[in-house]
């Protein structure tokens, strides 16, 4: 499931999985997930130094080639802003 809304979301900051994916649960259980989809290559992240270390969670390239998403991914590597929907985070 996690995979599957990152790939719609193109990107997510911890927080954001967290309250998309369990929000009734403890953010640590949303980390261990997204630690387990990185280590099996299929999510990458980016960490924003100004924001106080903040991840940001995107899908990697082995996750866009993959039926588990869902769907094709529209690129590779952090995705930039879609002009043409809005943000869903």
């Amino acid at each position: 499931m996690a995979l599957g809304v990152l790939t719609q979301c193109r990107m997510a900051t911890t927080g954001q999985m967290h309250r998309m994916i369990a929000p009734s649960v403890r953010i640590g259980q949303a980390r261990r997930k997204l630690a387990r989809l990185h280590a099996e290559g299929l999510v990458d992240r980016i960490i924003l130094p100004r924001a106080g270390q903040t991840r940001v969670w995107f899908p990697s390239r082995t996750a866009c080639n993959s039926p588990v998403s869902g769907r094709r991914c529209a690129g590779t590597g952090p995705p930039g802003p879609c002009p043409t929907r809005p943000p869903c985070c």
